[in-house]
């Protein structure tokens, strides 16, 4: 397989069985299927479900959370706020009660105004590239290009404080629409002019819209379908656009369903690399040692 560059194109909660269910043949590509996350507690992972903040780093250091320094969605020096949210209101698997994501948005707000709190003190701050402990494909493979990927980069999730907003009024819902769409174009625009200056070796743009969407939007497929398409078309283009020598990667951190996370990722390639179930984490290697730089 000849491969000179690897464009990877990070989308959050992109759902295995919604691509599958709508066979959506450009998301799918050659090669595709679900993908085995780093959220186990013997790798260190201490959320009990899998969170953005912390898959993405993972998938981009090829590490697991306690080797790759984040484990939490907070960082919290002292952790009596964080040992409360995991007992009270995401309890461990087998605890957890059955809620709906409304109920889940309004546990979610009184969390982050708490959380605000704490963190105008400087008791609590979001991870950040700092809490970081080991390089990332971006820092090891050369002419590298990283645009808006959670914790390392600070631009990730433009429409974050909207989510809740949304599910706690409707009339929020068209507003937070019309911004993942804004989102959307500006992202997907931007790809094309990457690919179009064709001086990298190593690309990744991340997208939270599907996240978002399927959260607002949990109980209305025809919404989320639109979406989902919108991201079909698009990838079509890219695939049109790309030399024969490109990887094209489709990653996402989880998938979603009724507007909860799922356990599991998705993954596709232009071009056979032989994967069944393969961990999130093998990625960042499988890269490097296409590209010819594996450091490990």
């Amino acid at each position: 397989m000849k491969v000179k560059k690897v464009l990877i194109l990070g989308l959050d909660a992109l759902e295995y069985d919604l691509v599958e269910k709508w066979d959506l043949k450009n998301l799918k590509q050659e090669e595709y299927g679900k993908t085995i996350l780093p959220i186990s507690r013997e790798d260190g992972y201490l959320y009990p479900e899998p969170a953005t903040v912390i898959v993405w780093p993972c998938f981009i250091t090829g590490m697991p959370p306690k080797k790759m320094g984040i484990q939490t969605v907070k960082i919290y020096p002292f952790n009596i706020l964080y040992k409360f949210y995991l007992k009270y209101i995401y309890p461990q698997e087998g605890e957890k009660k059955k809620r709906s994501i409304k109920d889940k948005s309004v546990y979610r707000k009184l969390m982050d105004n708490i959380s605000n709190i704490i963190s105008s003190l400087h008791l609590s701050r979001e991870p950040n590239r700092e809490d970081i402990k080991v390089p990332s494909m971006f820092d090891v493979i050369p002419n590298s290009i990283h645009r808006h990927i959670p914790t390392y980069d600070k631009d990730a999730f433009p429409n974050r404080g909207m989510v809740v907003k949304a599910l706690e009024n409707s009339m929020y819902k068209p507003i937070f629409e019309k911004h993942a769409i804004k989102e959307f174009n500006e992202r997907t625009k931007e790809v094309i002019e990457y690919i179009e200056k064709n001086n990298w070796n190593l690309f990744m743009e991340y997208f939270s819209v599907l996240d978002g969407i399927q959260h607002v939007f949990y109980n209305k497929p025809n919404k989320i379908a639109k979406f989902y398409l919108m991201f079909d078309e698009f990838v079509g283009k890219v695939r049109e656009k790309i030399d024969d020598d490109t990887l094209l990667l489709i990653v996402s951190d989880h998938g979603q369903k009724r507007g909860l996370h799922t356990d599991y990722g998705f993954y596709s390639a232009n071009k056979p690399l032989g994967l069944k179930n393969p961990k999130l984490i093998d990625f960042r290697w499988i890269i490097e040692d296409i590209l010819g730089k594996n450091e490990r």
